[in-house]
């Protein structure tokens, strides 16, 4: 077990987590691959001999990670709902600049 590792993956996920709050998505999936290569290398040899501390940070790596994703898909609801509101805007300039022109 690689504590240097865990450490480093548990400071990434923080960091997903403010990524995450300020709506920076690419940072979030570029520290995210940057957590995995730290969590193969702390669970790599004898991680099958987990200590209750490693458990307990693995624990809140994954209610992290559910966490991230309920933001994720709050996001892409968010960001799908203006883009309709923005289609829905360019057709009603479409239809007013086509009445202006025939009026």
């Amino acid at each position: 077990m690689n504590d240097t590792a865990l450490q480093s993956a548990l400071a990434l996920t923080a960091a997903m987590l403010a990524a995450a709050d300020a709506d920076a998505w690419d940072e979030v999936a570029a520290l995210a691959a940057r957590r995995h290569a730290c969590l193969q290398a702390a669970l790599g040899g004898d991680a099958w001999r987990l200590r209750s501390q490693v458990v307990q940070d693995l624990r809140h790596i994954l209610a992290a990670d559910r966490q991230l994703a309920e933001r994720a898909s709050a996001a892409r609801r968010q960001a799908t709902s203006a883009l309709r509101e923005l289609r829905g805007g360019t057709r009603m300039q479409d239809v007013y600049a086509a009445n202006a022109a025939l009026g």
